[in-house]
């Protein structure tokens, strides 16, 4: 607990990992230039000039019986994902940047009864990591109550997850940490430091084989 309440301590003193919600608001887009629709299934990959793997899935992980952690593993290209305009968002045809979304896998294991994404709080490491289900997949484990949302980066269509919570609106960013090789990947954290930089590609495309390369690079300096 004593991470997570650094790490929140963090987020709203250093501006450099914090982003307001007030920031410009613009349709979210795939590597074709098409905006993300509410309800259609997307892949996530890492930012890349020509993004074709390195996926999010999930394993389990220490004691778990149940795959619910969400991992980012280079050698697949993951499950895909949904995303729905959460609560009093839900008019719109379009997936926005900085606005509330639930974000959910469209595969899941059959031990879990939801696949959206949540943050619990990790006594291993201990972290704010991404997960699916709810507090029985999460024994003695806090759940943080927030909404997640894409933010805008600064080239091609390329962006970032944050995270904000309910009870305060303090935001922080998405990012990657490997805590064990043994685990499968990298786990997706709430973090005050580097970012996890990505772009979406729709199912067809990934199927098809059609990935546009990003329009203009990435610049991974950025």
């Amino acid at each position: 607990m004593k991470s997570i309440v650094f790490l929140l301590f963090a987020i709203l003193t250093n501006p450099l990992f914090a982003f307001s919600n007030n920031n410009a608001i613009e349709q979210v887009l795939d590597t074709n230039g098409n905006p993300l629709i509410p309800g259609d299934e997307y892949y996530i990959f890492p930012a890349s000039d020509n993004p074709k793997t390195g996926g999010l899935t999930l394993n389990k992980i220490s004691d778990a019986e149940c795959p619910v952690t969400v991992l980012q593993n280079n050698a697949t290209r993951g499950l895909p994902v949904k995303f729905t305009l959460s609560g009093s968002n839900n008019t719109g045809n379009n997936i926005l940047t900085n606005t509330d979304l639930e974000i959910e896998f469209t595969k899941k294991p059959n031990c879990v009864e939801s696949s959206k994404w949540i943050v619990f709080v990790d006594d291993f490491t201990p972290q704010g990591c991404v997960g699916i289900g709810g507090p029985e997949n999460h024994l003695g484990l806090e759940i943080l109550n927030g909404k997640f949302l894409i933010v805008r980066h600064a080239s091609g269509y390329v962006y970032r997850f944050g995270f904000c919570l309910d009870v305060s609106g303090d935001c922080g960013l998405l990012g990657l940490n490997t805590f064990d090789s043994r685990e499968g990947g990298s786990r997706l954290i709430l973090t005050i430091f580097n970012s996890y930089n990505v772009v979406f590609v729709d199912v067809a495309s990934v199927k098809s084989g059609r990935i546009m390369p990003l329009k203009g690079g990435f610049d991974a300096s950025v």
